[in-house]
């Protein structure tokens, strides 16, 4: 695997290893300094481990097909899960001082709910004990979750109903994507299953309750795509057609929500990550105003705070976010820009913009 061509071939870079972007600020900041890079080049099936520091590939999984739309969680410690297309298989992979992976453990997922065709979104707890893995089947109000507690090894799958809706993009009736939150006390796996959010109870679908009925709902806005939750998982959200969505967990179930439209006109579709402060969420999107610039949006898990910051026109990369700064990538006829925005006073990523070519 060589890097110059992976990055020709648009492979996807899944985020430095050490300690998880999701962690509480005390945790975040006693973590040791990232080092690794996780690099897949998914159509070629193989998952390489750089050196961010030199660029130097330290170790790989070969034949590895990493599920690049459900993508990596960062579990901390240097521990990573991610979706192996080629099983299709839930990989918990862990990354030794030196670099080099191991598979510490490698779950079949059972196609229980119709032939699978993807991964639609992975999540862990605030523990980083248990992750979920949830089902893309388009079309399809019938999905399926695969739960995995990695401290026992137990794997059960569960049938997930979901609800056709209009949809906000076409006007016409079919099915959204499926998000997936592992949150609350008692934990519970939630879905966003077609204009509402469903709750399950973890413990009963562990037990092997493969066909669970929700323990709560409550109504979700059109077309979620970018589901977050705070680093104590007790407050979930997505972005949707046209804003921000932030619901908190309660005992019983869910709170009231809060909506929040975008600052600036853009498509919902980004992949927001979760600041070292456990409450704010970053992400990037592609603007529908004048020049479709990309815009790097964050956002307050407990306020009603949304902020914009354009970065330019071009393709842009998923945001990656530090204590004091977020950044993306924009590429333009050929040239990458690197964006770097300082994080406000007000805890938002929209104070200064320096720019590397």
């Amino acid at each position: 695997m060589r890097i110059a061509s992976l990055l020709a071939a648009s492979v996807a870079a899944l985020g430095l290893l050490a300690g998880s972007f999701a962690a509480p600020a005390p945790a975040a900041e006693a973590a040791p300094r990232a080092r690794w890079l996780l690099v897949a080049d998914a159509p070629a099936h193989d998952v390489a481990v750089v050196d961010a520091s030199t660029g130097r590939i330290t170790g790989t999984l070969p034949g590895a097909a990493l599920g690049t739309h459900a993508g990596v969680i960062q579990m901390g410690h240097g521990r990573v899960a991610f979706v192996d297309e080629a099983g299709p298989r839930l990989d918990v992979v862990d990354i030794a001082s030196s670099g080099v992976p191991r598979i510490a453990s490698s779950t079949p997922i059972s196609a229980i709910a119709g032939a699978w065709t993807r991964a639609g979104w992975i999540a862990d707890d605030p523990g980083h004990r248990f992750v979920a893995v949830g089902s893309d089947l388009d079309g399809s109000t019938a999905q399926q979750v695969t739960v995995l507690d990695t401290r026992t090894g137990v794997a059960r799958t569960a049938t997930i109903r979901t609800s056709e809706v209009t949809l906000a993009t076409t006007g016409e009736r079919g099915t959204e994507e499926m998000e997936t939150f592992l949150v609350g006390s008692p934990l519970r796996l939630v879905v966003s299953a077609g204009g509402r959010l469903d709750a399950y109870d973890v413990a009963s679908i562990l037990g092997g309750d493969t066909a669970p009925a929700p323990v709560a709902s409550t109504p979700l806005g059109a077309y979620p795509h970018g589901p977050v939750a705070d680093a104590r998982g007790t407050v979930i959200g997505s972005t949707l057609y046209d804003g921000i969505e932030t619901v908190p967990l309660t005992r019983g179930g869910f709170g009231a929500s809060v909506s929040r439209a975008y600052p600036e006109p853009a498509v919902q579709s980004y992949r927001p990550r979760m600041a070292p402060d456990g409450e704010t969420a970053v992400g990037t999107q592609t603007g529908t105003g004048p020049g479709a610039p990309t815009l790097l949006t964050s956002s307050s898990m407990r306020g009603r705070g949304v902020a914009s910051v354009a970065l330019g026109s071009g393709t842009s990369t998923r945001a990656v976010v530090t204590p004091g700064y977020a950044a993306a990538v924009v590429t333009a006829g050929g040239v990458d820009t690197l964006s770097l925005v300082a994080r406000g006073r007000a805890g938002l990523y929209d104070g200064a913009v320096t720019t590397v070519r």
